[in-house]
């Protein structure tokens, strides 16, 4: 079969030497490098989380800062209303934080997934993809943690203050800040994407700037589902978004240009 194989390319040029490079996977092949590649990530995961575990009290000390900033008079800015809200919560936090903490890793084994699927040239990015996808990520959770989730936290608890005292559980500030850092996390994954999906040839920065006015109603809609119903979180959500988006359209000419034709 290997004779074949080298015959085949020899004659058949670059598309047979893809296919004689493993570019041609099975359905079977496909499966189990999923599951590989899931197992890496959720090992790390994993591990991560039994150790967060142990620092679960002092994590959730740190998470609840931006919350201490808007009610700096409160004696204790959280309370839980069941004995077992906080240990629950911890173990929501650890899951959180080894999720952030171990991104090099399930982000790595996502565009290692990726790769077989690639072109011999698009393998090359393989490496500035993996580096972007987690600096994009971390810089996602960043801008959440540290301006978005603060502006958020005064406009609701400040509008809520009108007509009432603020009695915040550990478990509804939790599940807001879980909700806000991964659904900032992960759309600031989009630029990639785009410029993947231009690699592929699904999509070229033509086309992309035509469809700017589907883009901007399509970003409005994915941060109204992504965040609390408010404008300022989602009004922080999309102007970072279409300034990737313009970013994204920049990235793909000046692929185009160093294109060899």
């Amino acid at each position: 079969m290997s004779k074949n194989l080298e015959g085949n390319v020899a004659a058949g040029g670059e598309g047979d030497q893809l296919f004689a490079e493993g570019k041609v996977m099975s359905l079977f092949e496909h499966l189990n490098e999923l599951r590989y590649r899931l197992i890496i990530s959720l090992v790390a995961i994993i591990l991560l989380f039994c150790v967060n575990m142990f620092f679960a009290n002092d994590i959730l000390l740190f998470l609840k800062k931006p919350l201490e900033e808007v009610l700096p008079g409160a004696r204790s800015t959280l309370h839980f209303t069941g004995p077992l809200d906080v240990f629950l919560v911890g173990m929501k936090v650890a899951f959180l934080t080894a999720i952030i903490a171990a991104s090099p890793v399930w982000l790595t084994q996502f565009w290692k997934f990726i790769e077989p699927a690639l072109y011999k040239r698009e393998r090359t990015f393989i490496m500035p993809f993996i580096v972007a996808s987690v600096l994009l990520f971390l810089l996602g959770v960043s801008f959440c943690f540290y301006i978005i989730l603060p502006l958020t936290l005064k406009f609701l608890i400040g509008m809520g203050q009108e007509v009432g005292t603020a009695i915040i559980t550990i478990t509804d500030y939790i599940s807001l800040l879980v909700v806000l850092i991964f659904g900032f996390g992960i759309v600031f994954e989009a630029p990639l994407v785009l410029v993947m999906l231009a690699l592929l040839g699904v999509v070229d920065a033509e086309q992309l700037s035509k469809a700017r006015r589907h883009v901007v109603v399509g970003i409005l809609v994915v941060a109204a589902l992504l965040t609390p119903p408010d404008p300022l979180s989602q009004v922080g959500m999309s102007i970072p978004l279409y300034v990737m988006f313009e970013i994204s359209i920049i990235i793909i000419r000046l692929l185009k240009r160093k294109k060899p034709s």
